[in-house]
């Protein structure tokens, strides 16, 4: 993983204001802090790239998207080849379902019209992870970067998958605003045609 930044452990985290910070606009490389303090990492490799790295404390994984029309997206530990879990998107692109191959389900989806807050959910809709575009500090920089305030239910904290899903749910957010930059800017060079 670039940079020699330390990870803390995310269950230290518990009760604090976590953010997903994207730290330069120019690369596509994110944080999940509360205060000074990183508690998750979160790295493509490359701006065109939808492979990434993620890190939580001494965990590292790699997440890789498949596939042009029917994708789907996989997690795997960092130099293993078995698939810890897939992320199957509805044809929306808004939603869709994450399975473990140890048999656990979530949902993640797109909660409101204007693509300002996602969530990551359980198998009967309890909603254990909430992001909220926006960042810590108001600052004229970051309305250039992706950002969100990340809410961890409390049921949330006793899931063995809950560093995977946090890191996923917003790797997830990331692609779904790519793809709708990439749609509307398509869309407005064919009209403009």
């Amino acid at each position: 993983m670039k940079g020699g930044i330390e990870v803390k452990n995310l269950m230290d985290a518990k009760g604090l204001d976590l953010f997903w910070e994207q730290p330069n606009a120019l690369q596509t490389r994110f944080i999940l802090v509360a205060g000074e303090d990183i508690y998750a990492k979160l790295d493509f490799h490359s701006g065109f790239s939808t492979s990434a790295e993620a890190a939580i404390s001494e965990d590292r994984w790699t997440i890789t998207r498949m596939g042009l029309f029917s994708t789907q997206v996989t997690v795997r530990r960092v130099g293993s080849e078995v698939e810890l879990a897939t992320f199957y998107p509805r044809w929306t692109g808004t939603e869709g379902k994450i399975l473990f191959a140890t048999g656990e389900q979530y949902h993640w989806r797109v909660a409101n019209f204007w693509a300002s807050k996602y969530l990551v959910s359980s198998e009967n809709g309890l909603e254990l992870i909430t992001y909220i575009s926006g960042s810590r500090e108001k600052k004229f920089s970051n309305i250039f970067k992706q950002q969100a305030r990340v809410i961890i239910a409390p049921e949330a904290w006793q899931l063995k998958d809950l560093p995977m899903l946090v890191f996923w749910g917003w790797y997830l957010v990331i692609l779904h605003i790519e793809e709708s930059s990439a749609v509307a800017v398509t869309t407005s060079v064919a009209v403009l045609n």
